[in-house]
């Protein structure tokens, strides 16, 4: 079945399905920490045929039980202070008979350690991370020989339910249930704005910036019931947007498209924007997919397709490389606008991590290049990277293990864009066991595949290049800080070498030939100013850096005969 219908807010389409049903993960008892938890779990598409785990949205699959780590019996601590015992990664010395499995990530395989909690009688595992954010599973040389399932949260969750398993018992849901009244939005389904930030430059006014909208719900519930979606968009804590559908029946199993009208405004002020779609929860059994909520930026400097916190930097997990990468790997965010001319680009920010090791002494290359292969949209044949024409590069040698923490790296020359023309921002690696950050908080599917059908991000593996190829579901991190002053050839500063790197107590900064005063800003990596200082150069400055603590930090100085530069300082006592 397939129609459409016209009201006064929307217009939506019916589409038959199977029952969907929702995956959960969730705490029963005790009750101060039960509910659903955020989680992956090794049936989940892209990994599932590196698992013999079951489908877990077949209900005869389901899992609930008590929870109990494991314990293989090796001594000490890991880096996060955890027993190294309950890693896992050895056979197990205690009887999980009936019980779901907890296990901490660290140094061996997932399918690894999963086989060996199966082998010690699990009925479950549940992998908690050893940092914020969850990540796909891949088995590994062992995930086919397990045959439970395995779930993956995150490491405040697991915190919070380890901390309840030192008060007794906890006993945890994994699988799917059915209910009678279950309307469904997910993340997929939703529309996006084009970009998670968007430079102000290119959003002056309705006639240059909007965001479409519209999502699928879904009744995966048993019986019929109506639908109404909403759609509510809030900046600064005022509504600038708030449209309910009309009322619409779904029969058990049905989907139906509401598209809204599009949001724009007269002008837009820069800031964190809020969209949130949600679905009329009366009478809902299962509330945990009625909503979906994402940040947006229109920014004064920076363009990205991940998400960005208040201060305007990415949050990323998890870190991917191409499996069986033994080249070249490059991650790109992919940039495009019809007033690109507006601004300059003027470097990049990016995170990475090593496997089992640290990122001292590694050394990253950074590009912009110009996407010249002709396609109108990801539908076009055409749509292909063949042709890249690179304008400008940078470089960055990590002077310690500054794993998971964005780091700012210029363009040197910075770039000066061109109205409508494709560019792929991107960071470059050689080694083979660094991985590189993405988002998977968001997922582009309906702007990629039937909106707006632009690329987000390109991956290059040992020459090979592919759009999108990680899915929609994730992003590569990348944001790329750009400037309306249109003379950067002349006003940036290229090539500082401020030293020592990593300092003590005392930066140098050699401006050989320059006398005057500046401003100098130093932050730290989540963008907050730690120092603002008015400098006085005569052709080097130093910086007391005593009273600063230990960490990575980017330098802001500004000149006043109108040059500027950022640059990392790690800084370390």
């Amino acid at each position: 079945m397939k129609k459409i219908l016209l009201s006064s807010f929307t217009i939506i389409f019916f589409l038959v399905n199977s029952f969907s049903q929702q995956v959960v993960f969730s705490v029963e008892s005790p009750s101060i920490i039960a509910g659903d938890y955020d989680f992956t779990i090794s049936s989940d598409a892209q990994v599932a045929a590196t698992w013999n785990s079951p489908d877990m949205s077949d209900t005869a699959n389901a899992v609930m039980d008590t929870l109990m780590f494991v314990e293989d019996g090796t001594p000490g601590l890991n880096a996060q202070g955890n027993p190294i015992s309950q890693e896992g990664c050895d056979s197990l010395i205690n009887d999980l008979t009936g019980k779901i499995a907890v296990i901490y990530r660290n140094t061996c395989q997932f399918g690894t350690k999963s086989l060996n909690a199966q082998n010690a009688g699990a009925v479950a595992v549940i992998i908690i991370n050893r940092e914020p954010g969850t990540l796909l599973m891949n088995g590994g040389d062992d995930g086919l020989n397990v045959n439970i399932p395995v779930v993956f949260i995150d490491n405040i969750s697991g915190t919070t339910i380890v901390n309840e398993m030192a008060n007794g018992p906890v006993v945890a849901f994994i699988g799917t249930r059915y209910f009678a009244n279950n309307l469904t939005i997910n993340s997929s389904d939703i529309i996006r704005p084009r970009a998670a930030s968007t430079p102000a430059s290119f959003a002056q006014d309705n006639t240059e910036y909007d965001v479409q909208i519209g999502s699928w719900v879904v009744n995966a519930g048993t019986d019929s019931t109506n639908a109404i979606l909403n759609a509510k968009i809030t900046f600064g804590g005022t509504t600038l947007y708030d449209v309910p559908s009309a009322s619409t029946p779904l029969l058990p199993g049905d989907s139906a498209y509401f598209a809204l009208p599009t949001f724009s405004q007269a002008s837009y002020s820069p800031g964190m924007y809020n969209i949130t779609y949600s679905v009329d929860t009366t009478g809902d059994e299962f509330i945990a997919d009625n909503e979906i909520s994402q940040d947006f930026h229109i920014s004064p400097t920076k363009f990205s397709n991940v998400p960005l916190d208040s201060n305007e930097n990415m949050v990323l997990t998890p870190y991917y490389r191409p499996s069986g990468a033994t080249g070249s790997v490059t991650m790109c965010a992919a940039f495009q606008d019809p007033n690109a001319s507006r601004m300059a680009a003027m470097g990049m920010s990016f995170a990475a991590v090593v496997d089992g090791g640290d990122l001292t002494n590694r050394y990253f290359s950074i590009s912009a290049s110009e996407w010249n292969d002709v396609f109108t949209d990801l539908d076009d044949p055409a749509a292909d990277i063949l042709q890249l024409n690179t304008v400008s590069v940078g470089e960055f040698t990590f002077p310690n293990d500054s794993a998971y923490q964005e780091v700012y790296v210029p363009f040197v020359p910075p770039v000066a864009l061109f109205d409508n023309q494709r560019y792929l921002f991107c960071v470059n690696t050689f080694d083979t066991d660094v991985y590189i950050g993405f988002d998977n908080s968001i997922d582009y599917n309906q702007n990629v595949n039937e909106v707006y059908k632009q690329p987000i991000y390109a991956v290059e593996n040992n020459g090979n290049w592919s759009i999108n190829s990680f899915g929609t579901d994730v992003t590569a991190g990348v944001s790329v800080e750009l400037t309306t002053n249109l003379n950067v050839q002349e006003d940036e500063l290229f090539s500082i070498d401020a030293y020592p790197n990593p300092a003590n107590n005392v930066v140098t900064i050699p401006l050989k030939g320059y006398l005057g005063k500046g401003s100098l800003n130093i932050m730290d990596v989540t963008g907050k100013i730690i120092s603002t200082s008015t400098v006085n150069v005569n052709n080097l400055m130093t910086v007391d850096v005593t009273n600063i603590s230990n960490g990575n930090y980017i330098f802001d100085l500004n000149l006043e005969d109108g040059r500027s530069t950022k640059f990392n300082i790690v800084i370390s006592k």
